[in-house]
């Protein structure tokens, strides 16, 4: 199909850029290889199609290689949908000074093509980026040492692949279980789940998750073959962030799980050394299939040496567990804290940011320094250094990364003890 809108846009083509530029994008370079802001080339480009006699393909064809190149830089598709309808406010804005209405009905059908063309290279891309997360993520599942309920979130994820494949394809055949209850993992939660998830509130948290994620999958379902592409990426967005809520949910109950299980230090009853490593592995596989980050940190207790010389080793073995008392009391049943050797104990803070992680942090020495031990009518004050670092999983796990966090822990523990003990210091990296 023909358009012709060159009378009202031959003389203001210029004009309209500067001011869409102004409003609606930002000049930035996205990519290292651009001499200049490639943003407003493309825009260029569009506007001087628009402003002669054109076929509809030629502006499709511009907006598609727009489309790619945002996809490229990682632009989200709601930047680039604000963008269009940017443009779109412009142009109608400059129509209305004419006697043009056919012509405005015309723009208005032709931006309704553009913004589907566009949606649909979104949609496309964020389908195959979301079946190799869940690749990645399936992969970082089988590779954990311990398996526990964690196990059944693995067919989840196959589900939500195929969901994704059939949304790229446009196809209804051979469609994904929609009922919530049938579907394998949905088996395994009205039945065995039911067993497993003790707390009630979690499980009906889990629950309602997966009810929501089936929801949106019927809604996907009505709306494939309907040029809604806009509609559908929206829709499997919902539906991989309520997905990672459930992950996030079943690895926290498997870590309370592991808390009861693994052998315990004899004095203080934090988890024994041995178990680092594959807690340790546990964790970041876990966070790498759930996609959330989650919080190391290296503890070691102030002054512990002068404790024992003043009080007895008595008192200093005291004071080892009631350093642990304090932690258990300030943590979630899910996070975990072992020994690591003498003084020295580490805490795992699965699913939680880095701002989240250093209040849990603070709150622990905090109430350590704040709450003394009594023994014998004596009141023993003691303080704690905290190194901290937030991890956030990109990779699949390597034996070599325990031993590398632990050292980056263990510079922000330094760093603590140098700048006057008694702190918390954080180390950001990811692996």
């Amino acid at each position: 199909m023909k358009y012709d809108f060159s009378d009202f846009l031959k003389e203001h083509n210029q004009v309209i850029l500067e001011d869409f530029i102004d409003k609606y994008t930002s000049c930035i370079h996205y990519r290292k290889d651009e001499e200049v802001p490639l943003t407003p080339e493309y825009y260029k480009r569009i506007l001087s199609i628009l402003s002669i006699p054109f076929h509809e393909k030629k502006l499709l064809d511009a907006f598609e290689e727009l489309a790619h190149y945002k996809v490229s830089c990682s632009i989200p598709y709601v930047i680039v949908a604000n963008e269009i309808y940017g443009l779109k406010s412009i142009l109608i804005a400059k129509m209305s000074q004419h006697p043009t209405y056919m012509q405005v009905i015309a723009l208005l059908e032709l931006i309704k093509k553009v913004n589907d063309r566009v949606a649909f290279i979104y949609l496309h891309s964020y389908a195959n980026k979301l079946i190799s997360s869940n690749n990645v993520r399936i992969n970082s599942l089988s590779d954990l040492v311990e398996k526990h309920i964690i196990t059944h979130y693995e067919s989840h994820l196959k589900w939500l692949s195929k969901l994704a494949f059939l949304i790229k394809n446009g196809q209804k055949e051979d469609f994904v279980e929609l009922d919530d209850a049938l579907c394998d993992f949905g088996l395994w939660l009205h039945t065995k789940g039911k067993k497993v998830i003790h707390n009630n509130s979690k499980y009906k948290s889990i629950q309602k998750l997966h009810e929501s994620l089936h929801l949106f999958a019927k809604k996907i379902y009505d709306h494939i073959g309907m040029n809604e592409h806009h509609i559908l990426i929206n829709y499997l967005e919902k539906c991989e962030l309520i997905s990672l809520g459930i992950g996030t949910e079943l690895a926290l109950i498997d870590n309370i799980l592991m808390n009861k299980r693994i052998i315990k230090d004899a004095l203080t009853g934090a988890l024994n050394r041995q178990a680092l490593e594959n807690v340790f592995e546990s964790q970041y596989e876990l966070s790498l299939a759930t996609h959330s980050p989650f919080i190391l940190a290296m503890c070691d207790l102030d002054f512990f040496k002068d404790i024992n010389d003043t009080y007895g080793h008595i008192a200093g073995d005291k004071i080892l567990a009631y350093f642990v008392q304090v932690v258990k009391k300030n943590i979630r049943n899910s996070d975990i804290i072992i020994r690591y050797g003498g003084e020295e104990f580490i805490i795992l803070l699965p699913a939680i940011n880095k701002e989240k992680g250093l209040f849990v942090l603070e709150k622990i020495r905090k109430s350590f320094q704040e709450m003394p031990l009594m023994i014998e009518n004596a009141a023993i004050y003691a303080t704690v250094s905290i190194g901290m670092m937030d991890i956030n999983p990109e990779h699949l796990y390597k034996k070599s990364f325990l031993e590398k966090y632990l050292v980056l822990a263990d510079s922000a523990l330094y760093s603590a003890k140098e700048n006057g003990r008694n702190r918390v210091e954080s180390f950001c990296s990811s692996l």
